[in-house]
């Protein structure tokens, strides 16, 4: 009899702990450490699916995007290793869809481009969908996509598209970055516009080596307490890139990607050619010093002037 108990306990141990581990594994299913309503899992998931991969130009100067030590209150490159950093968070859906915004950050640790400077924060976003906000990974669609280009500077050449038209609904899309400044871009075509500096072409593919959920600015995941620091323009990088007037832009243009910043094009074409401008003040300047190199900087300083956002 004594046998018989002891052989029904072991019998039960396990069904008691598969119990358990099933109980675990819905709770790390639901796990929000970033606390912004969206399970972790599903967020890194959907981060995977929805990857872009990047196009280079040879000779790109400061070689991948980097990844950097966690935990540290700056940004400190750990190696050049085509790491990409994602985030995601609610926004609202229509008809009844949930919607998450999707952001991928291409981070290097040089502007080696005309203005040059260390630390260099880029990225691209998407508006993804599906029927409820507990649907599989593979159930998630993209519905418009946004590349950031010299974002908030007198240069923006930022540009968005209806998913469709760039081939990037049920996956990433192919970014052209411009080299050494790393500008974002769905159409090689408007490359040359960011200021007339920009070089873009399709030498090398880089698909990403892995992607870093780095969580909510004030709510960090994987130690990217970095992302917070004012070396660089990484905290207004967080927030949406897709206001109610750009959806609905986006909505109604189904056949090209949209320049957001083209009514400025008129009034700044002077600045548009600031690569040849500056190419020939710099040389110049090496001639004849003083004033010239003074017009350099001042030029310098209007380049990177920020701007309030007009889309």
């Amino acid at each position: 009899m004594r046998t018989w108990i002891v052989t029904i306990c072991l019998l039960a141990a396990p069904c008691a702990v598969g119990r358990l581990a099933g109980g675990e594994a819905r709770q790390i299913g639901a796990q929000d450490l970033d606390r912004d309503g969206i399970p972790d899992r599903l967020e890194q998931a959907l981060l995977e699916k929805f990857a872009p991969t990047l196009l280079l130009a040879r000779g790109e100067c400061d070689g991948l995007p980097a990844s950097f030590i966690p935990n540290s209150a700056w940004p400190r490159v750990r190696a050049k290793d085509a790491t990409l950093y994602g985030q995601a968070f609610r926004v609202r859906g229509s008809d009844g869809r949930a919607a998450i915004e999707l952001h991928f950050f291409h981070l290097w640790a040089n502007d080696c481009g005309r203005l040059a400077h260390d630390l260099d924060a880029e990225h691209v976003s998407a508006i993804v969908s599906a029927s409820r906000l507990d649907a599989p990974a593979f159930a998630w669609f993209a519905e418009a996509w946004y590349a950031a280009a010299h974002e908030g500077s007198v240069c923006d050449a930022s540009s968005a598209a209806h998913a469709r038209v760039i081939g990037a609904e049920a996956g990433g899309p192919r970014v052209f970055v411009s080299r050494g400044k790393h500008a974002s871009y769905f159409d090689r075509g408007q490359c040359k516009w960011g200021c007339g500096g920009d070089e873009c072409a399709d030498d090398r593919t880089v698909i990403a080596a892995r992607i870093i959920n780095i969580g909510e600015i004030d709510a960090p995941l994987n130690g990217a307490i970095w992302a917070r620091s004012n070396r660089w323009a990484m905290r207004e990088k967080f927030r949406s890139d897709f206001d109610p007037a750009l959806r609905a832009r986006l909505d109604a243009t189904t056949d090209h990607v949209i320049p957001l910043m083209q009514s400025r094009r008129a009034p700044l074409a002077p600045v548009l050619a600031g690569e040849t401008a500056l190419a020939s003040l710099e040389t110049v300047a090496e001639s004849t010093g003083g004033a010239l190199a003074s017009a350099t900087r001042a030029v310098g300083r209007f380049l990177r002037k920020p701007l309030q956002k007009n889309r």
